[in-house]
C-alpha cells in the first residue's frame, strides 16, 4: 500500500475498533444493531445505507471471530507446565551450584592434601605454619581457616574444634582431626600417615567422575547435534509420507462406501 492508503486503512480499523469495543462479549449481535449504531454515530454521518451496510457488515464478521476465541486445553496445559518449569528453575539451579561448589571443595581439598604432604617432610613445621599455608591457597574454607589461625594463640585445640563444628564437608574434617591429633604432640608426619593413600584415592574417585561426566557431556552433545536432521527427516518424509497415506486410505473408503 501506499503511505495514503495506509493512513487510510489506519483510520478506517480504528472506527471498527470503536464499535468492537461496544459490541464485544456480547452473542446477540446482529447486523441491523451494528448498522443502526452507526447511523447514529459521527463517523457516518455522511454515508449512505450501502457503505453503512458494508462497515456493519465488516465490523460483524470480526465481532464473530472475537467472540468466539476461548481459552483452549491446551493453552491451560502449557500455562501449567511453564508454571511448573518457573517454580523448579530456582531449585534446579540450587542443585547445579550445590554440585559445582561440591566439585570446588573437593578439589581445594585435594589442594590442602598436596600442601600438607610437602609441608610434613619438613622439619620444625607445626600444626600453626600448616594452617598459614592452607590458609593462604583457600578459597571456599578460607573464612572457618582464617578464624582458626587468629584463635590459635588462645587455644590451638579449642580453635581446631570450633573450625571442625564451622564446617560440614567430612574430608577436610578429616585433616582437622589430623592437624589434632598433631597438635598432641604426636608427630605431623604419625598424625598424617594415610594421606598419601586417601589422597590417591580420591584422585581416582574424581578421574572416573570426570570421565562420567565427559561421557554425559558427549551424549548430549550427540542429541543436540542429530536433533535437527532427525526433525528435518521426520517432518519432510514420514509425518507427509503418513498424511498422503491416510488421504488415500480415506478416499479409498469413501470411494467404496459409494
Amino acid at each position: 500500500m501506499s503511505e495514503k492508503e495506509k493512513v487510510a486503512a489506519d483510520k478506517l480499523t480504528e472506527i471498527d475498533n470503536v464499535f468492537l469495543d461496544k459490541f464485544k462479549g456480547k452473542t446477540d449481535v446482529t447486523v441491523e444493531k451494528i448498522e443502526f449504531e452507526m447511523s447514529r454515530s459521527k463517523y457516518y454521518i455522511d454515508a449512505d445505507e450501502d457503505d453503512i451496510a458494508t462497515a456493519a457488515q465488516r465490523v460483524y464478521e470480526k465481532l464473530q471471530v472475537i467472540n468466539s476465541e476461548y481459552l483452549k486445553a491446551f493453552e491451560v496445559l502449557l500455562s501449567f507446565v511453564f508454571a511448573l518449569i518457573g517454580y523448579m528453575v530456582p531449585i534446579w539451579l540450587l542443585y547445579f551450584q550445590k554440585k559445582m561448589r561440591q566439585m570446588e571443595m573437593e578439589d581445594e581439598v585435594m589442594q590442602f592434601q598436596t600442601i600438607i604432604l610437602m609441608l610434613m617432610r619438613i622439619e620444625r613445621v607445626n600444626v600453626e605454619i600448616i594452617l598459614e599455608w592452607l590458609e593462604r591457597y583457600s578459597n571456599i574454607f578460607k573464612e572457618p581457616i582464617s578464624k582458626c589461625v587468629n584463635n590459635y594463640e588462645a587455644g590451638a585445640w579449642e580453635a581446631l574444634e570450633e573450625m571442625k563444628n564451622d564446617v560440614t564437608y567430612q574430608q577436610f574434617i578429616r585433616i582437622i582431626e589430623s592437624l589434632q591429633a598433631a597438635v598432641e604432640k604426636i608427630p605431623i608426619r604419625d598424625a598424617f600417615d594415610e594421606l598419601d593413600s586417601e589422597r590417591d584415592y580420591y584422585q581416582a574417585k574424581r578421574q572416573e567422575s570426570n570421565e562420567r561426566l565427559i561421557q554425559r557431556k558427549a551424549m548430549i552433545g550427540k542429541v543436540i547435534g542429530f536433533a535437527p536432521m532427525v526433525c528435518l527427516f521426520v517432518g519432510y518424509l514420514i509425518i507427509p509420507l503418513v498424511y498422503i497415506g491416510l488421504t488415500s486410505m480415506t478416499s479409498s473408503f469413501n470411494s467404496l462406501s459409494v
